[in-house]
């Protein structure tokens, strides 16, 4: 299930189609699309601009980057700063405001710009001419229009309720060492257009090292907190003389169920979810706490997001009364079931999704094992759900049977547990160990032989209780 980036050639061909199908989906930017390109299945996404970022054109006036048609004229130069006014070859983006996820909001000479986290700004320190939003940090200098350095004061991450919009200027042909043609002037600041970043996402262009990037921590992640402070996941602090030129309001709560208005920034530590002491993990803390240092993906990672997401809306359907959630902006390595007020809750954990064991069907499992601590009957806790070795076998037993239709049932369920072996550091065998955990958590060994069980409707193993 792991997927790689397209060739970015693909990507470019297929932009047309990319772009009509996310529209009329809703899929936000940044969402990832499976094809195939001449290696195989892969992935195309797209990134860009806010609505209303002021973008200037071939008159010099600023003009919101949306408002852009192909044929018209946008303001472009290259490394050496030589503007001159240029066609646009390519415009899209989204219909309309929609819930862009891992936009990155950067704070300089008091405004800000809203990109999409691969989107790539243009820096005044040598040898590092482009650099991806996701990358930036406090102290980084962007270059103004004049070649001047603009300090950047502050890099957030989180969602925003916009629409986004790209422009390519010049051509859609490979872009020369120095981006002459491929830079425009966003909201006083310079950036590459659509151009430079879909051929960055696969090559090396104009100083641009993408392995280089891939070292360096990303906004949000646990490595960019230790480095930078935990800032990034908050809401920003927009001073008084705040120029309104780009519109953004932002939110300190995301309160679930409630619309929030269109230019709104959620940041990441809004969507946090508390756990109360009563409710039942998937992993006991000693594990969740060794596989807190385990290789995870990045925390902009659209993959195992939208894993998640989709497979909370296809449980839904089927367990209507629970109220699910997913704690992406956490980094614990768990996912939880409470009932909180007589309303069923399900919580997932953003470490144990970014967790490189576990791909889309191995989260299917861990939100079946969640659930059947609701409905997988006795044996139980004193506060009625049930016991971890039950919820482990009822979770495969029945809602995963449930779930998933014919044999994508038992294709989910064999890739689960394997998945399942690796994350906990166990053979893949049917075969279970001794002992008897009772109502707590089953050793890894006896976990997986109690999957297996279930899928082949064999009793539940004596050690899982």
């Amino acid at each position: 299930m792991a997927l790689r980036q397209c060739d970015s050639a693909h990507c470019s061909g297929a932009d047309a189609q990319l772009n009509e199908i996310c529209k009329q989906e809703g899929w936000p930017v940044g969402h990832p699309v499976l094809t195939r390109d001449a290696q195989g299945a892969c992935v195309c996404t797209c990134s860009c601009l806010a609505f209303g970022t002021p973008v200037e054109d071939g008159g010099g006036q600023p003009k919101a980057i949306e408002a852009y048609v192909v044929g018209d004229e946008v303001m472009t130069a290259g490394a050496d700063l030589a503007w001159t006014a240029s066609p646009v070859v390519y415009s899209g983006g989204t219909d309309g405001p929609s819930r862009q996820k891992f936009a990155v909001l950067v704070r300089y000479a008091e405004t800000v710009l809203v990109v999409t986290s691969d989107h790539l700004f243009l820096l005044a320190d040598e040898g590092s001419p482009l650099k991806r939003a996701d990358r930036l940090a406090v102290g980084d200098r962007l270059v103004g229009r004049d070649g001047a350095p603009v300090a950047v004061t502050g890099v957030h991450i989180g969602d925003f309720i916009a629409g986004f919009h790209h422009i390519a200027a010049t051509s859609k042909e490979p872009v020369g060492e120095d981006l002459t043609g491929h830079l425009l002037n966003t909201n006083g600041v310079v950036s590459a257009d659509y151009t430079v970043q879909l051929y960055a996402r696969t090559a090396d262009v104009a100083g641009f090292s993408g392995s280089a990037h891939d070292r360096l921590p990303v906004v949000g992640s646990p490595e960019y907190v230790e480095r930078y402070g935990g800032d990034c996941l908050a809401a920003p602090d927009l001073p008084a003389t705040f120029d309104g030129s780009v519109a953004v309001r932002t939110a300190p709560v995301d309160v679930p169920g409630e619309t929030v208005a269109a230019g709104t920034f959620v940041p990441a530590e809004a969507t946090r979810i508390q756990v109360p002491p009563h409710a039942c993990a998937f992993l006991p803390p000693d594990v969740a706490r060794a596989r807190q240092s385990a290789p995870k993906r990045a925390f902009n990672d659209p993959l195992a997001r939208e894993w998640t997401e989709s497979l909370i809306s296809q449980h839904r359907p089927f367990y209507p009364e629970v109220t699910y959630s997913l704690d992406w902006a956490s980094n614990e390595v768990n996912a939880y079931a409470w009932v909180e007020n007589g309303v069923r809750r399900v919580d997932i954990k953003g470490g144990l999704v970014r967790d490189l064991a576990l791909e889309l069907e191995g989260i299917s499992l861990v939100l079946a094992h969640e659930l059947s601590h609701h409905y997988g009957g006795p044996p139980t806790f004193p506060g009625g759900l049930s016991c971890e070795g039950q919820a482990d076998f009822f979770g495969v037993r029945n809602v995963m049977r449930r779930v998933w239709f014919g044999e994508a049932y038992v294709n989910t369920a064999v890739a689960a547990i394997a998945q399942m072996a690796a994350f906990f550091g166990v053979a893949d065998s049917p075969t279970a160990p001794g002992g008897n955990a009772g109502c707590n958590h089953p050793e890894g060994a006896c976990r997986v032989a109690t999957y297996y069980a279930a899928l082949d409707l064999r009793g539940k193993p004596g050690c899982a209780g």
